[in-house]
């Protein structure tokens, strides 16, 4: 009887393990997440830029080069200037006087990542304008109406040509773009109004050396070469006066 009961528990016992290992077996494990990726958006570099006044400088005139610098995730700047390529200053913007003849200005902007670009501007510095009185060099107002008409032409598609001469002295001019030739007609007359010195095109005077310097004028749309007989001297000075290359021929 003893026995009999002895199997009995050993039977109880031997099941109750067996169930309790195959619930522990048939537990599922814990699923595992993973962090969701973030990504880093890339620093941009600065856009180096600045702008020069005036845009045509002379010789000893103060000239500005304003900082217009701009970084597009709005980072701290410092910024080295260079003028010829020795080191200016790390202000903002600058203002220099140069001398006469071509100069380099070269900004670079640097943010708080290391990234930095550059900007350059080559440019020259023409020789310092010269207020003299030429009323004896230049061709006066009165002298016009003395002027004999040489050719008087349209030459179509808009264009009107002239040419007067006084004496050894000549005027050749063209006016474009103008639908009649009364147009053209009314700019000639508007243009022989004004005083001189007239608005330069090319920005250059011709000297040759049989004493004849040709000067080309724009007023609007027209277009003029005025021959004037003088010598080499004051053709340099008419050339500084206009603030105009000089060249030799001849």
């Amino acid at each position: 009887k003893l026995l009999c009961i002895g199997i009995i528990l050993l039977f109880v016992v031997s099941f109750g393990c067996t169930e309790k290992e195959q619930d522990e077996t048939n537990t599922p494990a814990p699923e595992t997440t993973n962090p969701p990726e973030t990504t880093v958006a890339p620093n941009n570099p600065p856009v180096a830029k600045f702008s020069m006044f005036p845009e045509d400088p002379r010789d000893t005139q103060k000239i500005t080069f304003k900082n217009e610098s701009t970084d597009p995730d709005d980072d701290p700047l410092r910024f080295e200037w260079y003028v010829d390529e020795e080191y200016n200053c790390a202000c903002f913007s600058i203002s220099e006087k140069l001398s006469e003849g071509e100069h380099t200005v070269r900004l670079v902007a640097k943010d708080v990542n290391g990234n930095k670009d550059e900007y350059e501007l080559k440019f020259y510095v023409s020789g310092t304008f010269i207020k003299e009185d030429v009323s004896e060099l230049v061709l006066r107002r009165e002298e016009v109406g003395m002027w004999s008409l040489v050719a008087d032409e349209y030459l179509g598609e808009n264009s009107y040509h002239t040419v007067l001469e006084n004496g050894e002295n000549r005027i050749e001019c063209t006016v474009e773009k103008y639908d009649t030739v009364e147009d053209a007609e009314n700019k000639f007359k508007e243009y022989f109004v004004m005083t001189f010195p007239y608005p330069t095109i090319g920005n250059e005077t011709t000297y040759e050396e049989n004493d004849v310097i040709h000067v080309i004028f724009r007023y609007g749309n027209l277009i003029c070469k005025i021959s004037i007989n003088t010598n080499l001297e004051d053709a340099i000075l008419y050339s500084k006066i206009w603030g105009a290359k000089l060249n030799q021929v001849g």
